[in-house]
């Protein structure tokens, strides 16, 4: 029996290195397309970080928006 055991925990650990590949391999396949996409529109490095940055500002106007609401509304 503690040898069946010590099998299935080689091949657990296989295939737990067998998993963290293969998402190391989507991660690197999702990059892959984000960056065909970034140079099919000819998209410079400044122009991402900007629109990045507008993305996270237009994200916290949102939340204060939604701050201000809930406040107006708890005040009628």
């Amino acid at each position: 029996m503690k040898e069946d055991l010590e099998r299935i925990y080689v091949k657990i650990e296989r295939l737990n290195s067998k998993a963290k590949d293969m998402e190391e391999r989507i991660q690197e396949a999702e990059n892959m397309e984000y960056l065909k996409i970034i140079r099919k529109h000819g998209i410079s490095a400044e122009e991402l970080q900007l629109m990045i940055d507008i993305s996270k500002e237009e994200q916290k106007q949102i939340l204060e928006n939604r701050e201000e609401q809930a406040e107006h509304e708890t005040d009628t």
